[in-house]
């Protein structure tokens, strides 16, 4: 089954009494803030996580994962709800909002491809309505293995590994040709470059699960993958990617390139990625 899901496929799921529909915009159109967007309107039946304070923590990639908990609960979504995930249509934050389920250790949980935008677009109703449901308990179940930090990604290099580490940048970036964000440019050490926006058609839809496996066709799907970009949010979208193509043992360095370079002594590569 597909991690992505069309609008007619939500439209079709809505009367399911164990679906949950979860809007994680950060601004749509005229709304500079998402929350502001889901006020305005709204999936009939969503609920919102604000991806700064919810999806995230004060300091830290990954958010307070009791409060996140106990938040859930309050909008009744327990381990066993279908949760579907959805943004203004460019996949970046409903990308986060998935890992984060995932750590959490949810397994039902899914994207509405275009989010906001397709459901606009196919003429579903919108609403202003507040949602509500009976609360429950959100038990986690935490898949900590999925983050990766950066001593781990310093032993890899070090040490001969059957894994691949994929920077999820731009290819210009990724060589070091360009970097209007760091003081360094370049890539860590060993990394192979997938930009994160190849995992998407030209019209801005996920491209399907066979077409996302000729895209990583260069990739054994049963060797550890680690995905990172600059922060850790690009990386999210190829981490979905991976998962709906098939592979099994995705992980993250969300501290990526932007951590990797503050480290003294740690080396920089640039130029052509070697085949």
């Amino acid at each position: 089954m597909s991690i992505i899901v069309s609008a007619e496929e939500l439209y079709q799921k809505m009367n399911n009494r164990n679906v949950r529909i979860i809007d994680v915009r950060t601004k749509d159109k005229e709304f500079e803030k998402g929350k502001a967007a889901y006020e305005h309107s709204h999936l009939p039946g969503a609920f919102y996580l604000d991806f700064k304070k919810d999806l995230s923590g004060e300091n830290s990639f990954l958010p307070e994962v009791e409060e996140l908990a106990a938040k859930l609960g309050k909008m009744g979504i327990n381990q066993d709800s279908e949760i579907i995930l959805y943004d203004q249509g460019n996949h970046r934050s409903a990308s986060k909002a998935w890992l984060v389920f995932y750590y959490l250790g949810h397994d039902n949980v899914f994207v509405l491809d275009r989010g906001f935008t397709a459901w606009l677009e196919a003429g579903y109703r919108v609403t202003s309505e507040q949602s509500k449901n009976d609360s429950t308990t959100y038990n986690v179940q935490l898949r900590e293995k999925v983050i990766v930090d950066i001593e781990i990604i310093k032993n890899r290099i070090d040490q001969e590994t059957t894994s691949t580490l994929i920077d999820s940048r731009a290819y210009e970036r990724y060589i070091g040709k360009d970097e209007p964000k760091y003081k360094k440019a370049g890539h860590i050490p060993g990394a192979k470059n997938y930009h994160s926006k190849l995992v998407f058609k030209e019209n801005g839809n996920w491209k399907n699960p066979e077409e996302l496996k000729k895209h990583f066709n260069q990739l054994d799907p049963n060797e550890e993958i680690i995905v990172s970009c600059g922060s850790g949010n690009s990386a999210c979208m190829n981490l979905v990617a991976l998962k709906n193509a098939g592979f099994k043992d995705v992980k993250i360095y969300p501290g990526g390139f932007s951590e990797w370079i503050e480290a003294e002594g740690n080396e920089v590569e640039q130029g052509i990625e070697e085949q």
